[in-house]
């Protein structure tokens, strides 16, 4: 170690090293180059699926399974219609009918129109058509069956629940609001990042495929598309890569990795498909996808009359309660009547 030969303290040089960037620059955008590279295959590869072989793909299946897809399509508006006769008698406890025995019995009438609604009734069916099943989704229409509860329901009982589900709209409205907020903040960042190196204020000259980009970019960025965004980011070619920094260089290149392992994870669900290079496909090979799709569509058919005899008996059930309840009234007003 160096020392001054008049003090005899000692003393370190510090010298200082420079490092050639030059070969860390190529390597990175040589990475980016075949990452970009891969993006543009996989999305052709997808591009080609969508535009070719799906189209093919149904109008073949609307001919070689229509049988299916017709007995398919009854039950799913037999569904549809049981769905809709559950979800109206449900609708009316929701709003001032105590149970469901009388729920159902005022919806036949009002079906019928054979009696004069009382207004309580009427009130509560305004509600339930104008306010819709949508709006109030009914839970024993998600489960094929209503909770069986006592006949004349508790008012503090529907107060409470009231409450709950008002607050459990609130917080749902809140959660939604709060990633509506984080998707804006996002998709405006990659805005930002595009436009510096596409605005043609800023860049300067651009060619013809870094202007399609930027084109692009105010599209997704108009429909709020955070993919697209954060894929032409991924492809921005502005001048090659010389006027970025490593660290810019880095964030470009794990970009690129994390969408190019979107598009193979989407190409893998994709290959999954019946449709899935469908025109490439030998007769012996469309033969067995026939046999595959069939016998899908088959037990996709027993999954829902499997499901429209789940509503069905809950109808039969909740009808059978409605005649108790329409007898009991019978024997109750034949006693007023008599003076018990």
């Amino acid at each position: 170690m160096p020392t001054d030969t008049d003090t005899g303290t000692c003393f370190t040089c510090w010298a200082l090293l420079v490092i050639d960037n030059d070969p860390i620059r190529r390597r990175l955008e040589l990475e980016l180059q075949t990452v970009r590279e891969a993006i543009e295959n996989c999305e052709a590869k997808i591009e080609r699926h969508e535009r070719h072989d799906l189209p093919a793909f149904r109008q073949w299946i609307a001919v070689q399974c229509a049988d299916l897809l017709n007995e398919r399509r009854l039950v799913e508006e037999k569904i549809w219609g049981l769905r809709a006769r559950l979800g109206a008698i449900q609708g009316l406890t929701r709003h001032g009918i105590k149970n469901v025995a009388a729920a159902f019995f005022w919806f036949q009438e009002i079906q019928q129109a054979s009696t004069v609604i009382p207004p309580y009734v009427q009130r509560a069916w305004e509600e339930v058509t104008v306010g819709g099943p949508t709006k109030q989704k009914a839970r024993g229409v998600e489960f094929g069956r209503f909770d069986e509860g006592p006949d004349d329901e508790d008012e503090a009982d529907r107060s409470d629940r009231a409450d709950d589900e008002v607050s459990e709209s609130t917080f749902d409205r809140s959660e939604m609001a709060s990633r509506e907020q984080e998707e804006s903040a996002r998709h405006k960042s990659l805005y930002r990042k595009i436009a510096l190196l596409l605005h043609p204020d800023m860049a300067g000259v651009l060619s013809k495929q870094e202007l399609e980009l930027w084109y692009q970019a105010q599209r997704a960025y108009a429909e709020k598309d955070v993919v697209a965004l954060e894929t032409i980011l991924a492809r921005c070619d502005r001048v090659g890569t010389n006027s970025l920094s490593l660290s810019e260089l880095r964030t470009f290149v794990r970009q690129a990795n994390a969408r190019l392992a979107t598009l193979r994870q989407s190409i893998a669900l994709l290959g999954e498909a019946p449709s899935w290079h469908f025109l490439w496909l030998s007769s012996a090979q469309v033969k067995i996808r026939l046999r595959d799709v069939r016998r899908e569509l088959e037990g996709v058919i027993r999954g829902l009359t499997r499901e429209a005899s789940m509503m069905e008996n809950e109808l039969a059930r909740i009808e059978e309660r409605a005649e108790r309840w329409v007898r009991r009234r019978k024997e109750e007003g034949k006693q007023l009547a008599l003076g018990f």
